[in-house]
């Protein structure tokens, strides 16, 4: 009982009177939830994306999954013109669409930052975001952090290191003055640092928290960590009881100085450190341990998961794409070398260090891009629970289930389950909030389900989420589904049963396959089938399809995608 009583507190609601295997409440105040998203840092690399990584997985996963809430590498103060409008092009394509929330960061301060000049220093952001926000459009840049991981690295940790904190304040009141010198709506961050989890001695992880909190209050917008989960397996128990009690006192900690919220600005799943050999090795779970990284994606969600209940204001996965693979960054005369040497600008180490973090491969020698099992689970969680949601407490009966849930802006529920245990038949109270305010009921349509599960993984070749497995129909607020063994399962009324427009204009003209764009706000991308057969997703209108004469076209069939995932 002792376990089962934890279960239900760490996700904010106390055991009532309800019999239910899940009891959701909906209190009259309740915190808001900015998103989850992740990492995003394809702008700095897109120009050496092949055509149909960046078309295909790319902006196809991008668009599919819409992600509230990002975090990206841009604005840092030696950024070039052409920089910044590489990037400004990229927000063309993906944030702007989507309506993301950027808070931005440089990958690492300049070494020696105390030669610098701190107002002069943070002027140069303050043009480059101007630049950005006002001249390009990019107005959904909303936070800003001076540096990234604080505390790890040589250049990253340079502040910890040298133990110059004021010198980190000093910059941060400079960025501050700057952003309102150019009538810059930007919030700083702070202290962006990283850590594991030490439950047993949570008030002492993120040391300069504190001290940020009690010297630079004034300045701070929100404060912000990381949180990588190193050294543990991907069935342990624990791990959801601990980050719910560590994510608690982050959240108080930063309530308790000025009422400013907590931001989970990069969080991982790894079951040791990368080793430091000839070229670094920094993998995640997927890489370092596949025999048992398909159970490890539970885990990481249930980190992301037990962030919001706890009143994270929004959660980022590091990250969305792989890495490219290492190049060598010389400076140089052709479009191709001035790319990566600006891609290594970015405080990315190209040429000592494999990044493979994605929810999809980025592998350049064999033109590998497939999925991992994540982005089956977390590309879910970032897709239906949105920016300005609503985050209801949950109680669980069973201490082999845990999850979250929320109340969408739209008005639409989502629910996440995690059953780590056998499969089984759950019931789930609701019946406190069955109906809306203006009396229509709450789930006024059946909930879709999906579902991604640890023996059996949704993979897709062309990296499509996984289709609905059935609805769930509620009554009163009250409803069962059945969850398979080791799986997280996915619920939501956040859909709207439509048919897209069909696809037109269909030909085939110069080795490509062609077709008209869709007009409707509600598309999101393309699946391209020849023969019956899927051969591409896609969002551009145009596949090359070499050897093929136009009498060929009736062979191909173009379907679009929208928002919600109907097909046609």
């Amino acid at each position: 009982m002792k376990n089962i009583i934890i279960s239900a507190l760490v996700c904010g609601l106390a055991l009532g009177a309800s019999s239910a295997d899940v009891t959701i409440t909906k209190p009259y105040i309740r915190w808001l939830f900015g998103g989850f998203g992740f990492q995003n840092s394809e702008a700095n690399f897109v120009a050496l994306m092949p055509d149909d990584f960046r078309d295909q997985r790319v902006l196809k996963t991008f668009a599919e999954i819409s992600p509230s809430f990002s975090r990206v590498y841009t604005g840092f103060a030696d950024e070039s013109k052409e920089q910044l409008d590489r990037f400004a092009d990229y927000y063309d394509l993906t944030f702007r669409k989507a309506g993301t929330t950027l808070y931005a960061v440089p990958c690492a301060m300049p070494a020696f930052a105390e030669k610098l000049d701190a107002d002069e220093y943070a002027e140069k952001v303050a043009k480059n975001l101007a630049y950005l926000i006002k001249t390009r459009n990019c107005r959904k840049i909303r936070y800003y952090c001076l540096t990234n991981e604080l505390m790890n690295g040589d250049r990253w940790g340079w502040f910890a290191q040298k133990g110059q904190w004021e010198l980190f304040k000093k910059f941060n009141v400079a960025l501050y003055f700057a952003f309102r010198r150019h009538d810059l709506d930007i919030r700083l961050l702070a202290s962006d640092e990283s850590a594991s989890p030490n439950p047993e001695a949570a008030k002492n992880v993120y040391p300069m928290l504190d001290w940020i909190r009690t010297n630079m209050g004034d300045y701070v917008g929100a404060y912000c960590t990381h949180w990588y989960v190193y050294g543990r397996k991907a069935d342990d128990l624990n791990l959801w009881r601990e980050s719910n009690a560590s994510f608690s006192n982050l959240v108080q900690r930063a309530l308790s100085s000025n009422a400013k919220r907590y931001i989970l600005g990069e969080f991982g799943f790894s079951p040791t450190f990368g080793k430091r050999g000839v070229m670094v090795d920094d993998r995640s779970y997927n890489l370092r341990q596949p025999e048992t990284c398909e159970e490890s994606v539970l885990s990481k969600c249930e980190v992301g998961l037990a962030a919001m209940n706890q009143g994270a204001f929004a959660c980022v996965s590091w990250s969305f794409v792989d890495y490219p693979d290492p190049f060598v960054i010389d400076d140089g005369h052709s479009p191709r070398e001035r790319a990566v040497y600006e891609a290594g600008k970015c405080g990315y180490r190209l040429d000592t260090k494999y990044n493979k973090w994605g929810v999809f491969r980025w592998c350049s020698t064999d033109r590998d891009y497939r999925a991992y099992a994540e982005l089956y689970a977390m590309g879910w969680l970032a897709k239906l629970f949105r920016k300005n949601a609503t985050v209801l407490p949950c109680a669980f009966a069973d201490p082999m289930l845990r999850g979250g849930a929320v109340i969408n802006p739209d008005q639409s529920v989502s629910i996440a389950l995690v059953n780590r245990g056998p499969a089984k038949t759950v019931s789930v109270d609701c019946s406190s909030w069955k109906t809306r305010i203006d009396g229509t009921p709450a789930f006024h349509q059946p909930l879709r389900r999906y579902v991604y599960e640890v023996g059996r993984v949704p993979y897709n070749a062309f990296n499509d989420l996984q289709p609905m497995s059935g609805t769930v129909s509620a009554k009163d607020g009250a409803f069962s589904v059945s969850l398979p063994a080791k799986s997280i399962t996915f619920l939501t009324t956040a859909y709207v049963d439509r048919q897209p427009a069909a696809v037109t204009g269909l030909r085939i003209a110069d080795g490509l396959l062609v077709w008209e764009p869709s007009e409707e706000s509600e598309h999101r991308y393309y699946r391209v089938y020849r023969d019956g057969k899927q051969i591409a997703s896609t969002v551009a209108i145009c596949l090359p399809v070499p050897e093929m004469t136009p009498g060929d076209a009736k062979r191909f069939m173009v379907k679009s995608v929208d928002k919600w995932n109907n097909v046609r």
